[in-house]
């Protein structure tokens, strides 16, 4: 699918299952009216595709180049990507995609990665907007600098499920715990989400004691 499908470092497995292109985010109530256009476009339920990849060994490390599609089930293909890993020596994975949306398709609920790490790395640490979350138009009761947590501070508790607990205008991101740590960096800011649930969790159920903990520490890079 051009995006890993496993990650090991030191006999200790990173992911619980493979790394997914995401596009979806569990509908907030502002969203009540979009939510319909979303899923009219199948963004709760796309396929991920490579059509070919190829890797080369370099004095570093390796290089690998994946074209790629995302594909909205059911309807037409969304989007297409140019991917391009590179994984040194050191265990650095640098990744850049070159993405074009088919125009046909409404804005983007979220575009990003999606790991599943496991449930011991449970420890947050990010620099960015905090303590509480923070969103493009939600943002100005936070401020910029270095917070700490866990899984369970970041989540908002809303009873009604939906996204919650993103932070924005980060420079990086740590999940720690279980004797591992991985720490996603970006020079251009970005959002993250680190939750015990998964959003297809929070898109199904209605209630908040409904939720049912997926196993894993599930950190969305957008």
């Amino acid at each position: 699918a051009g995006v890993f499908s496993s990650m090991e470092f030191n006999g200790e497995s990173l992911l619980n299952q493979p790394m997914e292109v995401n596009t979806w985010r569990a509908p907030t109530d502002n969203d009540r009216n979009i939510k319909n256009v979303w899923m009219g476009a199948s963004y709760n339920r796309t396929s991920t595709r490579a059509y070919s990849t190829t890797w080369e060994v370099t004095g570093t490390g390796m290089t690998i180049r994946s074209t790629m599609s995302v594909t909205a089930i059911i309807l037409q293909r969304m989007m297409d990507i140019e991917t391009v890993w590179t994984v040194d020596a050191s265990g650095i994975v640098t990744v850049e995609m070159d993405v074009k949306k088919n125009p046909e398709f409404p804005v983007l609920p979220r575009f990003g990665l999606r790991l599943f790490l496991p449930s011991a790395m449970e420890n947050v640490s990010y620099f960015g907007i905090g303590p509480n979350e923070s969103y493009r138009d939600k943002r100005r009761a936070g401020w910029h600098g270095l917070f700490e947590g866990n899984l369970d501070d970041l989540h908002e508790d809303y009873i009604h499920p939906q996204e919650n607990g993103s932070h924005y205008d980060c420079d990086y991101v740590t999940l720690s715990g279980g004797g591992c740590k991985l720490t996603a960096v970006s020079a251009v800011p970005f959002s993250f989400n680190a939750s015990r649930y998964t959003q297809e969790e929070l898109t199904e159920k209605a209630h908040n004691y409904e939720l049912e903990n997926c196993g894993s520490a599930v950190l969305c890079l957008d």
